[in-house]
This record gives structure tokens, sequence and C-alpha cells, in this order.
């Protein structure tokens, strides 16, 4: 069931306490969960130049890993990512060796990785301290509900106050379907007027099942606000099974008590959240929301962004970092979105305090509902403040969420300088046949271009001389950072085929690079070709220099590294995992 909000409407909306809590809590669950079946969860699987990995880390990680690649969870793929893992940290540790902790991704991710984990430990702490542990009765009873099926209708309003008017007239006797025809506004009188259907406990959001699920036949509810709006539920008709058995219950009592976990933790989280908004008395700022809605909404036409870099597992609903550098430029970062009263004091939440949590909000909400957004980013600021007065800056659960998230950012940088190496190597190397096979079966091109380029500070400088160029006022040529480039035979492979691929031939266009930051680039001539003979020949040699490097790297670091893993350990993990699973 979906219920359109207009664009203000929406804002500081509750669907969803936030994206990047609800991903950290599930990923808890999950790794707590194959923990438990192998206790005590912090025994040392293997230990890397002196950093532990413990159970609960690889598993943590390890499910990361299989949500985002979609793959099975085999003994293979557990001893694949172990390597995988071991070699992170080897790589990361030779970056920071080579002066990469002063590198300014490096010291972007931190800051952003420090804040977010604050925020999610101070979460889970709080929801920990409200929640009780189910007991044996209520996971009976939610046994019992989830085997029924309820036949409902209901009044919905987004208006609380509106939806408690109806709730007094019900009280006082008129009749249900009567007041849905007058509320949904019914061109003629109709019967099944606010009829949804059936429905199933585990099917619907957690407050309206709730709600349906604990009133009688032939009853009403009181009103009750779910993820969408307020809702007197109606409940026509109950489907019960024909017969619930003790054997059943026990068989399927470890996932239903997951599911009221799980339930009991959106529940209390919602209701947490929005008594913590309503405190902060948010006043938005629908003007500059509305300027900041237009930049992100011209991203895609005023630029050329080329995401060379980008991690193939990267979801496309996260903010690319090519595209975060793009809207960081555009917009002035002292300008208020939004105000708030926080302990007694108004505050200005502005463009930078948003910029702060873009890399964990959703890119096609900030561009469909960028107020709700917003919102987000001011809730998530908030919890923010709290964690930090709580200290949990030094909560060693943070900072080891901190260490791992280096590794891997220490990790990436260190790979993409050993490409670097790799291409401006002009040696001929001898490819192994097994290698070659593999490169060859995939699809290569070449291009030759003629273009030139000129460097820039941002999106709005490139407006501004765009403007210039088309009025004859700016000639290219006069600027410092101006290059004039021939190319040919450039591999598909190379990050600057993507950038000249996607430019118009003989039109100016704003670009952006990871490898050379803002452009304005001109093509003055392009020809795209799919490359054979020699040519691929030409491309096999860099694809397979890279692979080299990399691959020697790692065997050196590995080499001079002494590590042990604890294979019975490690073996009993998946064994014990796969027996629980069984039973």
């Amino acid at each position: 069931m979906f219920f359109k909000h207009s664009f203000f409407k929406g804002c500081f909306s509750f669907k969803r306490p936030f994206l990047f809590i609800l991903v950290s809590c599930f990923i808890l669950v999950l790794s707590t969960s194959c923990s438990d079946k192998f206790e005590p969860g912090n025994e040392i699987i293997t230990l890397v130049e002196g950093e532990p990995i413990n159970i609960e880390i690889f598993e943590a990680k390890y499910v990361r890993h299989l949500i985002q690649t979609g793959r099975n969870d085999t003994p293979k793929e557990r001893y694949a990512y172990l390597n995988q893992f071991q070699d992170e940290i080897l790589l990361a540790n030779k970056a920071a060796e080579s002066g990469f902790l002063d590198h300014p991704t490096y010291q972007r991710t931190i800051s952003f990785e420090q804040r977010k984990a604050m925020v999610d430990f101070f979460f889970i702490d709080e929801m920990e301290e409200k929640l009780e542990p189910a007991t044996d009765e209520e996971i009976r009873l939610a046994y019992a509900k989830s085997k029924r099926k309820a036949y409902v209708r209901h009044l919905y309003s987004q208006n609380e106050t509106e939806i408690k008017e109806y709730y007094e007239r019900l009280l006082e006797g008129e009749h249900f379907i009567d007041l849905a025809n007058e509320l949904y506004e019914t061109n003629a009188y109709d019967s099944s007027a606010g009829y949804i259907g059936p429905v199933k406990y585990y099917s619907v959001d957690d407050a309206f099942a709730e709600a349906a699920f604990s009133t009688n036949q032939g009853e009403f509810s009181e009103p009750v606000r779910s993820d969408f709006g307020y809702h007197i539920v109606y409940v026509e008709y109950l489907e019960l099974p024909a017969i619930l058995t003790e054997d059943d219950y026990q068989f399927r009592k470890p996932g239903i008590a997951s599911q009221v976990r799980l339930r009991n933790q959106e529940l209390e989280a919602n209701e947490y959240i929005r008594d913590l908004m309503e405190s902060l008395l948010v006043e938005v700022s629908e003007e500059n929301i509305l300027s900041l809605k237009k930049v992100i909404d011209g991203l895609a036409e005023n630029a050329i962004i080329n995401n060379s870099n980008q991690n193939e597992n990267q979801s496309s609903d996260t903010w690319k970092d090519a595209d975060f550098r793009q809207l960081q430029s555009a917009m002035d970062g002292a300008t208020v979105l939004a105000t708030y009263i926080f302990q007694g004091e108004r505050k200005e939440f502005t463009f930078d305090d948003y910029m702060k949590w873009l890399p964990y909000l959703s890119y096609a909400e900030s561009k469909a509902r960028t107020a709700a957004s917003v919102g987000k980013g001011l809730r998530n600021e908030v919890f923010y403040m709290l964690a930090d007065q709580a200290g949990y800056q030094a909560d060693e659960r943070v900072q080891k969420e901190v260490r791992f998230k280096g590794y891997e950012v220490l990790s990436e940088l260190y790979q993409r300088d050993l490409t670097r190496q790799a291409l401006q190597d002009t040696s001929k190397v001898e490819i192994p046949e097994d290698i070659k096979i593999r490169l060859i079966g995939n699809r290569t091109f070449a291009m030759d271009a003629s273009y030139w380029q000129v460097s820039i500070s941002g999106v709005d400088e490139g407006l501004k001389l765009k403007q210039e160029l088309e009025a004859g006022e700016f000639n290219p040529e006069q600027r410092s950072t101006y290059q004039e480039f021939s190319v040919s035979e450039l591999p598909n492979s190379d990050p600057k085929f993507s950038l000249i691929r996607k430019a118009l031939v003989g039109t100016p266009v704003i670009a952006f690079s990871e490898e050379e930051g803002w452009l304005i680039i001109n093509v003055l001539n392009r020809e795209i070709r799919e490359t054979t003979g020699d040519q691929v020949s030409s491309q096999m040699q860099r694809r397979y220099k890279v692979y080299r490097y990399l691959s020697n790297e790692i065997e050196s670091l590995r080499e001079s590294t002494e590590m042990k893993v604890d294979t019975a350990l490690f073996n009993g993990m998946y064994d014990l995992n796969k027996k629980k699973e069984n039973s």
C-alpha cells in the first residue's frame, strides 16, 4: 500500500528511522545470530600484522560481502573472503607506510565513518535499554497471529486531528462504511470504501499489523500511526487455522522469536524518533530546500561525471564520490535548510551539515524527495550530537569500525596507485596462456580523438566560462591549465576513454574525473571501434601488467608476514551454522 505525499508534506517523514542505522542493525542481527551459533564469538581466527580477526568481525564483514555480491555461503567462498580480508589489511598497512594517511579521500572517509559509527552504536544501545527480551507468551501469541488472516478496511489520513475526529464519531455510533465514503469523498455510495482485503501478520506495516491483529472481528481499533500516516482499522473477518500444534510451534519458535524482536525494535525505534523529532520543533526553509532540489536535479545536466573508480558492488542508490564533490561545490555551505531546538537552543541545519550525512542517504530520495532527505540528515546530526555528549568517540566498538573502514580505503588507494604504476610501465611481458584465454574473451574497444581541456575549480566556474566562451569573451588557450591532446588507439580500460566518449563533439562541456578533477573539455573529433589483432594484444598487456603488479605486491607482503589461520575454528563456524539451519 502506498499513499502519495506532497513535496513538503513528505518532509521529515518517518518511513524508516534512517538508512544506515537500519542497515547496521540488520547486519548486527545477522552477525550476532552467527556468533550465537558458535560461542563465545571473540575467538581469533587469524592475526594480520597485529590486527586480530575474530569470529564476530569476520561474520559481520562476510555477511555484508554476501549481501553485496549475492553469492552463496560455502566453505570455498569463506576462505576466499578470508584471504581477501587478510590482503586488505596488508595493503592498507603498506599504504600507511607509504604516506597515504594524509590522502584527502582517506581523511574524508574516516571523518564520515567516525560520525556514522557513533550514531549507530548510540542508537543500538538506546534500543537495547528500552527493549525487554520477548517472553514465551509473546512468541506464542505472535506464532498464532502469523497463522491467521485478517480481512480489513480502514480510515486513513495524514492529519492526526482529522482521524481522531472520525474515531470519536465511531464511538458515538456512526457506521464505519458511511464514514469511509465521506472521508474518501466517493462519487456515489460505495460499499467497498476503505476496503483493503486480506492481510497477514508479517505482510504489512508493523504498527498497522499490530492494530489489525489485536482487534476482534467486527470491531475497530483506536487510531494508530503507521509509516504512511494515521489509520483506524476495522476487522471484518478473521480467518483462523484449523489447528495449532506444539510440535510446529517449537520448530518455528526461533524464527518467530527473531521476527518478534525485529518488530519490537522497529516499533520502538519509530516511536523514539518521532518523539525526538517532535521535541525539536523543526522549521524548514522551503525556499532553500527547493534551491537544493534544483541543484541536485541539475547535476547530470551540467556535467559529465566519470565514475571509473566506482566499486562494482556499490549500489546505484548511493551517492558516488564524483557526484558528491560536484554537489558540494555547487551550493554555499552556510545555506540554512532548517532550524531546530536542541536542549533549549535553536540551531541551524546548514547545507554543510547535510553534506556530512549525504554518503549514507539515498541518492534517489535526495532527487525525488529532497525535503525528506534533508530531514533524515538533520535527524542523524541530532543523534550525532547526543552520541558525542555521551562519549561515543572513545567507544571501543566505534574505534574498531573506523579502523576497519580505514583498512578498506587505504587498501583501495594503494591498489589504485599500483594500477597507475602498471599502466606507466612500457616494458613488454609474457602473458601466461591460461590468463590470456580469460582476457581475450572480453570485447575491447579503442578510440582515436583530438580534444582540448582546461582545469576549473567546479561547476559554478565551469558554467561561467562556458557562457563567456559562447559569447566570445573567453579564450581557453590563454588559461595556464589549457592542454591539447591527440590520442590514438586509446583503450576502453583507460579512465580517459569514458570521459571522452560521453562528451559531445564540438561542444565544450563541464566534466569531472577522479584522476584530474573538474574540467571544461571540448572534443573536436572522435572515432570508436572494436579492437582486433595487435590492438587486442596491447590491451591485454596493459591489463595483465595491472594484475601482475597487484599480485606480486600481495605475494611479497604475504611472504614477509607470518599469518596462521585456526582452520579448526574456521571450519567449525561453517559446520555449526549449517547444522543449525538444517535442524
